[in-house]
């Protein structure tokens, strides 16, 4: 009927099903039955005590994300609604997926007056001070919320999984890094809104109530590691 192929190094769960017509069984959208057999594939393996160690410890990752999804009230969104509080959604990310560790404030970062952007950090994070910055260009209607929540995720790992020093350099996106950004619910689904918006991401803020979204700070900080265009 199908088979479902389990990524041990990026920790991914993928279902295939060779039989299109089987969908048509269910009143839910394919994705939705997806999503329930594979939860039935986890929860049986994770009764098998033949399975090796290592195979063990990916079943655990991935259903201990199957759980974060299903107690967090994040709804994917195609556009973000109303004022946003930054606030509530650094402390959501903190308790669904860092168990309230990470300590930092969060802010909108300083706008940069240029027409022609060829390229602009996502956010930042400051290891001195504690403080993560996200781009107010973030703040235009059509960014999807997701995309806004990885961002903020993104500079929550870097306090959970600092700078490594690797042959004589620091690398901030190791492994341990990227394994811990990959939890991320819609991590995929952000990442591919990036590729595919990001020239509309460049263009200039025309509209005057736009351009009052971006509030200017003239206060200079360090960064750390940034989210950009590119990853």
């Amino acid at each position: 009927m199908g088979q479902v192929k389990i990524d041990l190094q990026f920790l991914k769960i993928d279902t295939e099903i060779f039989n299109a017509v089987y969908f048509d069984y269910f009143d839910v959208c394919k994705d939705e039955v997806a999503v329930g057999l594979e939860k039935k594939l986890l929860s049986k393996l994770s009764l098998d005590r033949s399975l090796p160690e290592g195979l063990k410890e990916t079943v655990r990752v991935l259903i201990g994300r199957e759980r974060v999804a299903n107690n967090s009230k994040l709804k994917l969104k195609l556009k973000l609604n109303g004022k946003i509080d930054l606030k509530e959604m650094f402390d959501r990310l903190n308790a669904d997926y860092f168990k309230n560790k990470i300590k930092a404030s969060v802010e909108w970062g300083k706008k940069v007056n240029k027409k022609n952007l060829t390229s602009f950090r996502f956010g930042s994070y400051d290891p001195e001070k504690k403080i993560i910055r996200i781009h107010p260009r973030l703040q235009c209607d059509f960014v999807p919320q997701y995309v806004l929540e990885l961002t903020m995720y993104h500079e929550m790992c870097h306090q959970w999984a600092p700078m490594k020093r690797k042959k004589g350099m620091w690398v901030a996106h190791h492994p341990q890094f990227k394994a811990k950004e990959m939890e991320y619910r819609f991590y995929e689904e952000a990442r591919a809104w990036e590729k595919k918006n990001w020239k509309k991401l460049m263009r200039p803020i025309s509209t005057k109530n736009e351009k009052n979204k971006f509030e200017v700070s003239n206060k200079t900080h360090k960064t750390l590691e940034i989210t950009t265009l590119t990853g």
